[in-house]
């Protein structure tokens, strides 16, 4: 008996808590004075139970999906806005939320966690999150965004040592990661129709590159 198993889930159906939480926080960015705590944000198993029952579950159903890794909303990742702090934060929240989900629903969800990204940020940063989804939540994988300048594109390439951090990670606790952009706020790439397309071209062409480069050097010795 064959087991579906859909890798690239998204919780696109969260709690509108979660959105009324993160309007305040990106609020708080231009006025600390209305930052909100985490403790603010309350989200009962019966929320959502509500948001997957009638929504992924419902659809799973229908298709035949045995199983969904499933990980944060990747648009609204959004690791552009923001310092490294409000990038922490809401990691942990969204990834704390995918975990209670595959709590809720053991034999339909597995957790795969997003990444406190920020522009400029050394990756080492996640290194903490990255370890507390892995062991206390089982994440079974990461979401890795090449571009967190959100379109500027400003972060070396995915096979440059900048990155080693993660992966070295990765190779530990043996997890893969998809690469995933966020949402774009570059007005020439419209997220979904250019910029996530355009990001898994420029992933897999770095790739590429580097494996060119290296076969090429080899060659020439």
């Amino acid at each position: 008996m064959s087991l579906i198993i859909d890798c690239h889930g998204h919780y696109t159906t969260a709690p509108k808590q979660l959105e009324a939480w993160r309007n305040k926080q990106i609020a708080g960015i231009r006025d600390p004075s209305v930052m909100p705590k985490p403790s603010e944000l309350v989200i009962s198993d019966d929320d959502i139970r509500e948001t997957i029952e009638g929504n992924q579950l419902r659809l799973m159903k229908e298709r035949g999906n045995d199983l969904t890794l499933f990980s944060p909303r990747a648009s609204f990742m959004a690791h552009h806005i923001g310092d490294f702090e409000v990038s922490s934060t809401r990691a942990a929240i969204c990834n704390e939320l995918c975990f209670r989900v595959s709590q809720l629903f053991p034999q339909n969800f597995v957790p795969v966690a997003m990444l406190p990204q920020s522009p400029g940020v050394d990756p080492k940063t996640c290194i903490p999150e990255l370890v507390k989804c892995v062991e206390e939540y089982g994440c079974v994988g990461i979401n890795l965004n090449p571009d967190p300048s959100g379109g500027h594109w400003k972060s070396p390439p995915l096979t440059d040592r900048h990155w080693y951090p993660i992966y070295e990670k990765m190779i530990e606790y043996d997890i893969p990661a998809m690469i995933h952009v966020s949402t774009s706020c570059n007005p020439a790439f419209h997220t979904t129709g250019a910029h996530y397309l355009n990001a898994d071209t420029t992933a897999f062409m770095q790739l590429i590159g580097a494996t060119c480069s290296r076969t090429s050097r080899n060659c020439a010795s």
